[in-house]
This record gives structure tokens, C-alpha cells and sequence, in this order.
């Protein structure tokens, strides 16, 4: 059986202008990261957490991941934050796979993956001083 025209659910005007927003400044942003070096651009964020605490937090050291994975230094952006990739991909699949954002447990595993990866790249010791991002 072939869609209808009253089966199909087309965006209303303010969710296309939504998404063009968010593309719009996604885009913004990856152009901002990609030709600004995170260490010595004056623009792009710091870590509040990290500079009052002086712990990283999860996301510590984000901008220089993506700074590097936008110039194809995988190995770099994941010293920088093991947690980018793997969450850009969840994030990816969440969107793309609704369903899986409903699961019951789903933000909760998320959320305790985290926290433990929070906790595990601030103590001292080596292995764990290599979850911290680079100087």
C-alpha cells in the first residue's frame, strides 16, 4: 500500500527553522574549532570546572579532541578525551534510533559510564593518568 499525502508527516515551518538553526550553528562551532587552536585561541571556552576545582571533568579537554579528530588525528583526539568519539557515535545512534534513547536503563548506563570515566581520569595513578587530557 502506497503513503497518502495524509499519512505523511511533513515539519511544520518553526521545526524546519529549528533545525536550520542547529545546523547552522553546529556548523559555526566545527568551523570555530577547526581553524582556532584550542590552546592559544582567546574565544573558545575554558573549563569552569576545571579551573575552580582544578579535577577535569568529562568533558575536559573536548575542544582540543575535536580540534584534532577535525584534522584526522584520531589518536590525538582520544588522548585528549577517550569519551568524544564514543559519545558523538551514541549520540548518532540515539537520534538516528529513537527507541533506544526510550529503553528503560539507557540513561542510566550512560550516565554511570560518566561518571566512572569522571572519577577513574582524575586519580593519580598510572594507568589512570592517561585518561587525563595532555597539558
Amino acid at each position: 500500500m502506497l503513503p497518502t499525502f495524509s499519512s505523511v508527516s511533513l515539519p511544520r515551518p518553526a521545526e524546519k527553522i529549528g533545525i536550520a538553526g542547529a545546523v547552522t550553528v553546529s556548523a559555526a562551532i566545527l568551523l570555530a574549532v577547526y581553524f582556532c587552536d584550542p590552546r592559544t585561541c582567546v574565544f573558545l571556552p575554558k573549563c569552569v570546572f576545571h579551573e575552580v576545582t582544578g579535577l577535569y571533568c568529562p568533558g575536559c579537554g573536548n575542544t582540543r579532541a575535536l580540534h584534532a579528530l577535525l584534522h584526522g588525528h584520531v589518536v590525538q583526539s582520544l588522548r585528549c578525551n577517550l569519551l568524544l568519539v564514543p559519545a558523538a557515535l551514541t549520540v548518532l545512534l540515539l537520534l538516528l534510533r529513537p527507541r533506544f534513547a526510550m529503553a528503560r536503563y539507557t540513561g542510566w548506563i550512560i550516565a554511570g559510564i560518566i561518571i566512572v570515566f569522571a572519577v577513574l581520569r582524575n586519580l593519580p595513578w598510572a594507568p589512570f593518568t592517561l585518561l587525563a587530557p595532555p597539558p
